[in-house]
C-alpha cells in the first residue's frame, strides 16, 4: 500500500527476479533505482535483460567472485 517505492533491493536467486520483475516495476517509482543481487555471473544476462523489459534501465552491474549485482533505474 506504500508503493511506489524510491529504492527496492532483493536478494534473490534468478527465477523469483524474473517472476517478479513486472510487480517490482509496478511497486518502482518513475525515476526509482531497485539493487538485485544473488545472481549467479551466467545468468545476470537474462535477469538484466527481463529488467530492461519492464521498463528500468541499467545504472551500474558488479561482480563478485561467482555473483553479480544490478543497480537499476525506472524510466
Amino acid at each position: 500500500r506504500a508503493a511506489p517505492f524510491v529504492l527496492i533491493f532483493a536478494k534473490m536467486l534468478k527465477g523469483p527476479l524474473l517472476m517478479l520483475a513486472g510487480d517490482v516495476a509496478g511497486s518502482c517509482a518513475w525515476g526509482g533505482h531497485i539493487i538485485l543481487s544473488g545472481i549467479l555471473n551466467e545468468q545476470a544476462d537474462e535477469v538484466q535483460a527481463c529488467y530492461l523489459g519492464v521498463g528500468f534501465e541499467v545504472r551500474k552491474r558488479s561482480s563478485i567472485g561467482d555473483w553479480t549485482t544490478l543497480t537499476l533505474t525506472r524510466i
